[in-house]
């Protein structure tokens, strides 16, 4: 009988390709991995992984076993969680990892249309960035991540994780709300080439930046960075303010102040893809009703002009 918490070990070091990585992701000393795998392959009979000069790599028989893995471990949790909601002593729960602007803008309303379809459901959120709520997945801490990509810097699938597009997240324009386009049903991005702009760290971790920098370089301009600052109502508050103008995602829109006006963009918006990331071979129908909802949740937005009647 394959030991569980042995397998979860395993899978950690067969995905990362490093005992100390796996280590790390699941609070054990690197000695301690090292112990599990050889329990596992002790209690198979056969050899799992192979190491190299290269790193860590599944032999034919651990492939074998990782493709498995994902499903013989979600089995056992919703086996876990059955039996004690069958007891009276828990819940059907979804575990969700929400990057800052998704938890903001998508969550609210895809919550109320789970607990519309699922009054019994129980809805656990980690706002946590993406690269973090993919380890927290993969460790099974989570059972859904989210996540954002874009053209310019796609996010690789890593080995184990499939995405599911979820919607576009077109950026649209702020601008003080007596700026002299602030009236305007719609701005070209080229009009805006002697503004100064206001946008996410350039350089950081967030793709948002490389977006708004390539779009005006698309429109034939470099865009005179006033202020680079990882925070959307930083960036609303500066622009009410007269500093700049900004780019700023629909989805960061969910409070906006009163004195800046949001204008969608002429022709094609830069947008980013906001997915989903579950893990392969994983069957569970509350994931489902997750993702549903988002996408549900993502068509209701409003968008430019649309926000005054709800700001």
């Amino acid at each position: 009988m394959l030991d569980l918490k042995l397998l979860t070990t395993f899978r950690e070091v067969a995905l990362r390709r490093s005992f100390s990585d796996a280590a790390t992701v699941l609070g054990y000393t690197q000695p301690a991995v090292s112990q599990h795998v050889a329990r596992l392959e002790a209690a198979v009979g056969v050899r799992l992984l192979d190491r190299d000069a290269r790193g860590v790599h599944p032999t034919p028989a651990g492939e074998l076993l990782l493709t498995r893995a994902a499903a013989l471990l979600d089995a056992a949790r919703r086996a876990e969680e059955d039996v004690r909601e069958a007891a009276g002593a828990g819940r059907p729960t979804v575990r969700i990892g929400a990057f800052a602007t998704l938890a903001a803008g998508l969550l609210p309303g895809a919550t109320r249309d789970l607990r519309a379809r699922r009054p019994d459901l129980r809805v656990d959120v980690k706002v946590i960035e993406p690269e973090d709520a993919i380890d927290a997945m993969l460790a099974d801490r989570l059972d859904l991540a989210t996540i954002i990509d874009s053209e310019l810097l796609p996010m690789g699938v890593r080995p184990g994780v499939e995405h599911v597009h979820l919607c576009e997240d077109p950026l649209l324009l702020v601008v003080a709300s007596d700026h002299p386009m602030a009236n305007r049903p719609s701005v070209g991005l080229e009009e805006l080439a002697g503004e100064g702009w206001l946008m996410p760290d350039v350089g950081g971790t967030c793709p948002d930046s490389n977006i708004v920098l390539r779009a005006c370089r698309d429109a034939g301009f470099e865009p005179d960075v006033r202020l680079a600052f990882d925070d959307y109502p930083a960036l609303q508050g500066m622009a009410a303010a007269g500093v700049g103008v900004a780019l700023i995602p629909s989805l960061s829109t969910a409070n906006i102040r009163a004195d800046v006006a949001i204008i969608p963009l002429r022709g094609q918006p830069p947008a980013r893809r906001i997915q989903a990331a579950v893990r392969v071979g994983e069957v569970n129908p509350l994931v489902d009703h997750v993702i549903e909802a988002l996408r549900a949740a993502a068509r209701a937005l409003p968008t430019g002009r649309a926000l005054a009647a709800v700001a």
